[in-house]
């Protein structure tokens, strides 16, 4: 008999992105590192789309320098059917 209580379901997800935007905009992951203090290893995962847990701090301070909103930078996409 199979005791699991876990169910795992598709929830969607959520898709980072300041990549496009930090090139359109001609701004470095170095500059942004200057700029707010946070670590590099972090600002990189922002970049790259990989990291895993949203920060509202680090979240504020990415928006406040490159100068966008928050739906600029991130989207919901629903789960496949």
């Amino acid at each position: 008999m199979d005791n699991t209580i876990i169910v795992f379901r598709d929830y969607g997800d959520i898709k980072f992105d300041i990549k496009s935007i930090m090139d359109k905009k001609k701004i470095t992951v170095s500059q942004i590192v200057k700029k707010t203090g946070l670590h590099h290893q972090v600002i990189k995962r922002y970049y790259n789309g990989t990291v895993e847990r949203f920060d509202k701090d680090v979240l504020s301070k990415l928006c406040f320098v490159i100068g966008c909103d928050l739906k600029d930078i991130m989207s919901y996409e629903k789960p496949k059917k």
